[in-house]
């Protein structure tokens, strides 16, 4: 993908951001042609790391409806042919470079579960997940529809964030439906939880996406480091039906594509809680991604692994 070309763009808000260097790689790149704003109670986040065009600096509570009342005295077709060409910009991208995935034959692709989990749930699900690869293809493949129906810890999480979140999700949101996307690593962290899905029959669907590793660190180090895998590989020999069950939680598993459409219906299905076992391979990746010390326009669209 080359540089964009110069045209007219909106002022980039960042409201409450620290422009860390997860967000920003190497700051002298980061995102050139922008005109920036930042918005912070903190005033040494301001100009900390990426040079902001104007700051403002105090409570969201009385600076963001002031931006509001300000933007407002605008149509809304005027803000339309302001950012036409912007617009313009990114379809020409998405027509270029549509965001795909390949399937591997015999092999169940975690992007498919996400989809198919998608087309099977309502409007009132609730998505809650942990932390990791599955953490963004469910952000890059769920149709969202409704706003507030996505919990995730974003880049301040760890893993374990994903059970205690979506039990508290379900305990919260009686009516909802709960889902939770976790990985075969992040479950691990708090596990035990399971017993408070069962001690107060939370419907929670939980779906463990189980490639045997630490996918995005694995994904690392097959990418950057040589393939040389330190501590990424989990070996799968946890057996997460047998520990739902243990827990009092019913499990299933799903190892072959032309199953998965039977089982995620049947657990989506169930009226009690149920944790789903999903093998997926080791070596699918999460992409678009930049690369260590990368601008964004430097992004991998695939053929690294």
């Amino acid at each position: 993908m080359g540089r964009m070309q110069p045209i007219w763009l909106p002022p980039s808000v960042g409201i409450g951001v620290r422009f860390d260097d997860r967000v920003t790689s190497v700051v002298k790149n980061f995102a050139p042609q922008a005109k920036i704003v930042h918005f912070d109670i903190d005033p040494a986040e301001v100009n900390k790391n990426v040079r902001a065009d104007l700051r403002v600096v105090g409570d969201l509570r009385w600076s963001l409806p002031l931006l509001n009342e300000k933007t407002t005295r605008r149509s809304a077709a005027e803000w339309r042919e302001g950012i036409a060409a912007w617009n313009e910009c990114v379809q020409m991208w998405k027509r270029e470079k549509p965001l795909t995935y390949a399937q591997t034959s015999g092999k169940i692709m975690p992007q498919t579960v996400i989809e198919k989990v998608s087309q099977l749930t309502q409007e009132n699900t609730v998505i809650v997940t942990d932390v990791g690869q599955h953490q963004m293809w469910v952000a890059q493949y769920y149709n969202f529809v409704r706003e507030r129906s996505y919990i995730t810890s974003g880049g301040l999480g760890t893993m374990g964030y994903g059970l205690p979140a979506a039990i508290g999700a379900q305990m919260s949101l009686p009516d909802k439906n709960v889902v939770l996307f976790t990985g075969d690593g992040s479950i691990m962290m708090n596990c035990q939880e399971l017993a408070t899905v069962a001690d107060n029959n939370l419907p929670l669907k939980i779906f463990v996406m189980n490639n045997e590793v630490l996918g995005m660190v694995h994904q690392w180090q097959r990418m950057f480091y040589g393939q040389r895998y330190s501590h990424s590989s989990i070996k799968g020999k946890t057996d997460f039906v047998k520990l739902a069950e243990a827990m009092g939680v019913p499990g299933l598993r799903v190892t072959q594509p032309d199953k998965l459409d039977a089982v995620l219906e049947k657990a989506l299905n169930m009226s009690g809680p149920v944790l789903v076992d999903i093998l997926l391979p080791p070596t699918e990746d999460v992409l678009p991604m930049v690369p260590p010390g990368g601008r964004l326009d430097q992004m991998l669209l695939g053929g690294m692994s």
